[in-house]
């Protein structure tokens, strides 16, 4: 057992972590330490509640009580990976109403970090709830504060993250305090600049007092009667300010990878073909990918008659039949683009005018259909797309859309297979609907995917993070991984790929995300670069070839495979273990390097690219968390590099190439 109540106090204690929950105070932290140490690292207080333009703070001094479930196992894959209790507060509102907050607090074995997630309701609407807390303690120990921010619109940029000093007001995604063990701390929401109901700062800290609070629920009214799911908070033990060690503990254990989803090496025909797609080709693509060792294809965008409608039969005369009779012969999977928001304004139910405007609202009600229309009753997103069609955004929150969007995903798994999507064009953002605000719609999308998963068991989702306003870094992971697509700046080719552009993407997210939910574009059929360079980029991450696998050679395609099968005994153990960023960031003529570590073992690999660099050699100094004093080439035995005090000089003749040590 690993979760205590007693009296008033909750207590999750685990091998990494103490921490202890005052509910009197309003679940304040009262505790959080190591459990082998007796500092105390913060101390926390009651939270505060902005309702109603009102300052509260959430007590059971202020007349509110609580009840406390017994502690449930926590599973994930069919295992159980820890225990998780629910509290209910009560918490009084003027006018003898009352507010309820159901909390679901989730504590890992594995992991120096709880997590919980807030469920609001309440028998009287209330509104201005934007900034009300969703923790906040005094830090009990002198550091430095730190704010990561993340960015989500690689159409516009490939720097991804920020890091800066914390200031007073912060828009940022995470929060760390570093010492001899530190605190991290985050909301488990949209990024600051995706967030549907948005704050303009996300974490207050008074460097004076030490004290933070994390502020910002997701959402700003509660109606009456209404049930609303609240951002959900991370607070554990840093570890070391550095490799962010005790972040990536937790990562691992609560994204981990599952029987049902092994590492991928994928491939999408979108830069070479776009809409012009069609079952011959495809079927090519398939044959190629077995040839090559790929294990997913993705029929991209046009595969439809109208947007998001049925197989277009003139593209695809068996419809995805022989398509999935050939995977299934060659041993691949095939994965499908769609727009899960989005009809062809030709659609039955997805016309501007409909007829509803020919009634009376007042006295007949109007009965839309399935445009997703703002309280101007206009459609909040209409796209002239790919100078083809134009499409319709819809609404998640009218049940006829829900339904429709639900069963026919789930047909498609049922008639041909699919169980990997590719989900694009999509944002949130627009959505203040005559049904529904922002955060329900993000909400409704979660839930589509919640009920999507259930039904397809092993469903991995590739979340395009092209564009701001999507749940890609809340939870998308819950459900797949993250698309990087890269955008080459100042060339002749928006979409023109260089790869250490796109290793960038991943080596500026691995310090802060993990990186095997990600999918990092590759293009091996250029030959600008050499083939197992390109190939040696995506070794930490899951390999997404981005073009057509046709346009390879023959020379290309054997080497191709035998660079997989080279890697096989490694990727497994590489994808599952912690990444640690080092050396500069992936860039023309820059020197790159990754680790990967096993925290349990102390095994590992390191990775380490010359990227045009002009020197043949560099030397570095490794993360503190490597501890071996010699890595081994595992593609030339006789090759081997030595440590001293952490450094050591690695030597790669050619000006594009790269070396990878295990230990």
């Amino acid at each position: 057992m690993m979760i205590y109540f007693q009296t008033s106090l909750l207590r999750f204690v685990n091998d990494h972590v103490a921490i202890e929950i005052d509910l009197d105070q309003g679940a304040s932290v009262r505790s959080l330490r190591s459990p082998h140490g007796d500092q105390e690292l913060v101390q926390g207080e009651a939270q505060g509640l902005q309702v109603d333009r009102s300052c509260l703070r959430f007590s059971t001094e202020a007349g509110g009580y609580y009840d406390v479930s017994d502690p449930e196992v926590l599973c994930s894959d069919n295992e159980e990976v820890g225990e998780q209790i629910e509290v209910n507060f009560h918490f009084p509102l003027p006018y003898g109403k009352q507010l309820i907050i159901s909390r679901q607090y989730m504590f890992y074995r594995e992991a120096g970090a709880l997590r919980w997630v807030d469920t609001w309701s309440s028998d009287v609407s209330v509104h201005g709830l934007r900034y009300s807390e969703l923790v906040s303690f005094a830090l009990q120990y002198p550091g430095a504060a730190k704010v990561v921010d993340f960015f989500t619109c690689s159409d516009q940029s490939n720097e991804r993250v920020s890091c800066f000093d914390a200031q007073a007001h912060n828009v940022g995604g995470l929060f760390t305090h570093d010492a001899e063990a530190g605190i991290f701390c985050y909301r488990e929401g949209p990024c600051p600049d995706s967030q549907p109901v948005p704050t303009d700062y996300d974490f207050v800290y008074d460097q004076d007092h030490q004290h933070l609070a994390l502020v910002g629920l997701g959402f700003d009214r509660l109606e009456k009667g209404q049930s609303r799911r609240a951002n959900g908070v991370v607070i554990g033990l840093l570890e070391d300010a550095n490799s962010l060690r005790g972040l990536k503990r937790y990562q691992r254990i609560r994204y981990r990878l599952s029987r049902l989803e092994p590492v991928e090496y994928l491939s999408n025909s979108w830069p070479a073909f776009f809409l012009k797609i069609n079952e011959e080709k495809i079927l090519a693509e398939l044959d190629v990918a077995a040839e090559t060792g790929m294990d997913t294809v993705f029929i991209d965008d046009g595969w439809f008659d109208i947007f998001m409608g049925e197989v277009d039969t003139e593209r695809f005369p068996q419809g995805f039949t022989s398509i999935k009779e050939r995977a299934e012969t060659l041993g691949l999977n095939v994965g499908l683009w769609m727009n899960p928001l989005g009809l062809d304004s030709r659609h039955p139910e997805a016309g501007e005018w409909d007829g509803a405007e020919c009634h009376d609202t007042n006295i007949e009600g109007n009965p839309w259909n399935w445009v997703a229309r703002t309280t101007n009753y206009t459609p909040v997103e209409k796209i002239f797309s790919e100078n083809t069609r134009t499409y319709m955004g819809m609404d998640l929150l009218n049940p006829g859309y829900a339904a429709h969007i639900r069963k026919k995903i789930i047909d498609l798994n049922t008639q041909f297979g699919f169980k990997r999507f590719k989900f694009d064009l999509y944002q949130l953002n627009n959505y203040n609907t005559l049904l529904g605000d922002a955060h329900e719609h993000y909400e409704a999308y979660r839930l589509l995917l919640d009920d999507l998963r259930r039904a397809i068991p092993d469903l991995v989702i590739s979340m395009d993070v092209t564009r701001t306003n999507r749940p890609c870094f809340d939870f998308g992971m819950d459900y797949g991984r993250l698309f990087l697509e890269n955008r080459g700046r100042r060339l002749r080719d928006h979409r023109y790929y260089q790869p250490y552009t796109s290793l960038g993407n991943l080596w500026r997210l691995a310090q802060y995300m993990p990186a095997h939910r990600c999918e990092l574009e590759m293009m091996p059929q250029i030959d600008e670069y050499p083939l197992e360079y390109i190939l040696a980029t995506t070794l930490f991450a899951h390999p997404l070839y981005w073009g057509s696998l046709s346009d390879l050679s023959t020379d290309k395609r054997k080497r191709m495979k035998a660079f997989k099968e080279q890697m096989a005994p490694h990727k497994q153990q590489i994808m599952n273990q912690w990444v640690i960023p080092f050396g500069d960031a992936p860039g023309l003529d820059t020197w790159s390097g990754m680790m990967s570590l096993d925290p349990d073992t102390g095994h590992g690999y390191v990775v380490v690219y010359r990227n045009g660099g002009k020197d043949e050699s560099r030397k570095f100094e490794l993360p503190g968390e490597l501890s071996a004093k010699r890595l081994q080439n595992v593609l030339d035995d006789s090759d081997h590099v030595d440590l001293s005090l952490g450094n050591a000089d690695f030597r790669i003749p050619e000006d594009f190439g790269f070396r990878l040590y295990s230990f």
